[in-house]
């Protein structure tokens, strides 16, 4: 950026044409004439707004280059961002969908073991009851063959003893 220190020295020369428009104003000095104070003051004046003019218009053009950089940057930011984020929400979505998956499995496989666990255990019920029945079976057998073995071996009582 250009500032008033950095302006090219310049010296006074009168405008050839004072109507004529800024941009035709020649900036090499034809003749030196001598110039009454108060035109070296306007001429003077006349470069500082034409210096003033060209460091504002530098200005905003560099501001506007200046924030259309900073909203490039900003735009790539957010992207970025934004990728960042959707990456992230799909991790995230994947890895709920497979620890979903492995609950389930894990539900599924225990289950299944009850099942089995059920299963055995009923077996088991089965068999106890079918030896409870056979053991009753074996008992009452005994019993009986006891009970025929005493009637055998007692004999009679006589009546008078009857009652």
């Amino acid at each position: 950026m250009m500032t008033f220190e950095d302006a090219p020295d310049e010296t006074v020369t009168p405008s050839p044409a004072v109507d004529a428009p800024i941009d035709e104003v020649g900036t090499e000095p034809t003749e030196p004439v001598q110039e009454s104070p108060t035109s070296a003051a306007a001429r003077t004046l006349e470069l500082a707004a034409i210096t003033a003019d060209r460091l504002v218009s530098d200005a905003q053009t560099e501001a506007e280059s200046l924030v259309a950089t900073a909203q490039a940057e900003a735009d790539a930011i957010a992207e970025a961002t934004r990728t960042e984020a959707e990456k992230a929400a799909a991790e995230l979505t994947r890895n709920k969908q497979q620890q979903a998956a492995e609950l389930e499995e894990e539900r599924t496989t225990a289950l299944a073991e009850l099942a089995d666990q059920k299963a055995a255990l009923e077996a088991q019920i089965a068999t106890l009851r079918q030896l409870q029945t056979d053991h009753r079976t074996q008992l009452r057998d005994h019993l009986r063959e006891q009970l025929s073995l005493l009637d055998a071996a007692v004999p009679e009582l006589p009546t008078a003893f009857a009652g």
